[in-house]
């Protein structure tokens, strides 16, 4: 079904992958790189400031991904409701406190090498965070694509979830987002993946960097 909707397009479609959690389960993202780069396509990782240790940077930073802030330590601060570390819960002089404390965390072990994009864990925020991060000087907000866009900055969302949906509801759900045009944002959560999901995302990886109507992107050249 992918292959046919791909084949359908009028014109190629501006496709990215954003991978979320870095700072957990170090081999399996490890795992996970090896196979972008085994099919040559780029990947941007989400880092999460509170777990970035000194060996993990040093590995990031020799790598060929992208890399930009994931919350601060991706934890819940809600007590009801859907979980959310950026939620009505909490003020925005706290989640000021602690998006600028994992930007300077961050930057004191990636450098240059850290992008000024934020997604929030489980994709969810608050318009304090989209202000507070305008205000911080961030230059975009990734999260999913449901969520209605604050105006605020630039945002780019995740469509699909490889590590999350069924082959077929993967299939499905990309075929029509790829019919309503780009970007289409695909992402992967390395920290729950098994064998068959490493398995599954290489022939997917492989589909996706074979075909003539797909342009891989990093999230900086989607970032206006």
């Amino acid at each position: 079904m992918l292959r046919e909707a791909l084949d359908a397009l009028a014109a190629p479609v501006d496709v990215f992958f954003r991978d979320d959690d870095a700072g957990w389960e170090d081999a399996r993202l490890f795992e996970l790189l090896a196979r972008f780069a085994e099919h040559g396509l780029p990947v941007d990782l989400a880092v999460i400031p509170a777990d970035l240790h000194d060996a993990l940077a040093a590995r990031l930073i020799d790598s060929h991904a992208g890399l930009h802030q994931h919350g601060y330590a991706h934890t819940n601060h809600e007590v009801e409701g859907r979980k959310c570390e950026f939620g009505p819960a909490r003020d925005k002089a706290a989640q000021n406190d602690d998006i600028a404390r994992g930007r300077t965390q961050l930057r004191e072990r990636l450098g240059d090498r850290l992008d000024p994009f934020f997604t929030p864990p489980w994709n969810r925020c608050t318009r304090d965070t989209a202000e507070v991060l305008v205000e911080l000087g961030f230059s975009l907000l990734s999260r999913e694509h449901k969520a209605e866009p604050f105006g605020l900055l630039p945002e780019l969302p995740v469509h699909l979830d490889v590590a999350r949906l069924s082959p077929q509801a993967l299939d499905e759900r990309f075929a029509a987002q790829l019919r309503t045009g780009g970007p289409v944002g695909v992402m992967f959560h390395h920290g729950v993946m098994e064998a068959e999901d490493m398995a599954r995302a290489s022939e997917l990886l492989q589909l996706l960097a074979n075909h003539e109507q797909v342009r891989p992107c990093r999230m900086a050249e989607l970032c206006h």
